[in-house]
């Protein structure tokens, strides 16, 4: 965490977010180089083809893997989630962007830090949401479970939490406590959509994988929280919730990409679960 600022990935999200043209909000999140990258690559055609390659396909893997929650999430709704949790929101703009969201409460939880900067960059831009409510939550000594609590998230309703691009930076610990709330505040038939980096790290091989994590770490954000799938499901099991989906970019391609070749090469996967019982504290041993 950079002091009143989001997280380097953060932003640089938001930024591929607008070279991809898939958030319209996205291009008022960033500033600085970030920025200028936002604006020379959100023209399109050579431009945003240019950042994707600097970037190592990081526009086109943000992109799909945009498409494919914002996918999930309307299926979310649609199956009748009336709250919508974004757990380390960081400058997700959904909630001003999906009208699918008009009848849902959106949950943001993040940083203080992080939510200051995100609602001067907001602004006076209405959401698309029935009502937006910011959570602030320091991660490492917050309880997650209190705050949504006090911000007026029901046990009772469904809900969709997303938790995107977050996992990685996570010890295995942080992850099963964030995971256990989420099962103590999840009605039958929630939906939680998590993404998740593979042990495998990338299709480029164990030198660059070796080379990223170097990086990551050079920016003060380690990757430590890398996960095999049976993990992730076992994981989820754990807490309440049946795999519905488990999806790797490949697939995401498939399925959002259209016919235009893409680079990928980020062994990330976005696994969609469902809770079959009552909230998970409420569950019998």
């Amino acid at each position: 965490m950079r002091e009143g600022r989001p997280s380097f990935t953060a932003e640089a999200v938001a930024a591929a977010r607008a070279v991809a043209r898939v958030d319209p909000v996205a291009p008022s999140m960033v500033q600085g180089a970030l920025s200028l990258m936002a604006r020379v690559g959100s023209t399109g055609g050579a431009g945003a083809a240019a950042v994707n390659v600097a970037t190592f396909g990081l526009v086109d893997h943000i992109e799909l893997r945009t498409r494919a929650i914002d996918d999930a999430v309307r299926a979310g709704i649609d199956a009748g989630a009336a709250q919508l949790v974004i757990l380390g929101a960081g400058l997700d703009a959904r909630a001003w962007r999906m009208p699918e969201l008009a009848g849902a409460v959106v949950f943001e939880v993040d940083h203080p830090s992080t939510q200051a900067y995100k609602r001067a960059r907001i602004g006076a831009r209405a959401p698309a949401a029935r009502d937006v409510r910011f959570v602030a939550v320091d991660f490492s000594r917050d309880a997650l479970g209190d705050a949504l609590a006090r911000a007026g998230h029901e046990t009772a309703a469904r809900t969709f939490w997303i938790w995107e691009g977050v996992t990685p930076y996570l010890p295995r610990d942080a992850m099963r406590a964030t995971l256990a709330a989420i099962g103590a505040r999840s009605a039958r038939e929630s939906r939680v959509a998590v993404t998740y980096g593979t042990p495998r790290g990338s299709k480029l091989g164990a030198a660059a994988v070796r080379v990223a994590l170097l990086g990551f770490r050079a920016l003060g954000e380690p990757i430590v929280g890398l996960v095999a799938r049976d993990a992730m499901h076992a994981e989820l099991a754990d807490v309440g919730f049946r795999v519905l989906d488990d999806v790797a970019p490949d697939e995401w391609k498939v399925r959002f990409g259209g016919r235009r070749r893409r680079l990928l090469v980020v062994d990330e996967r976005l696994v969609v679960a469902v809770s079959d019982g009552p909230p998970r504290a409420s569950r019998a041993a």
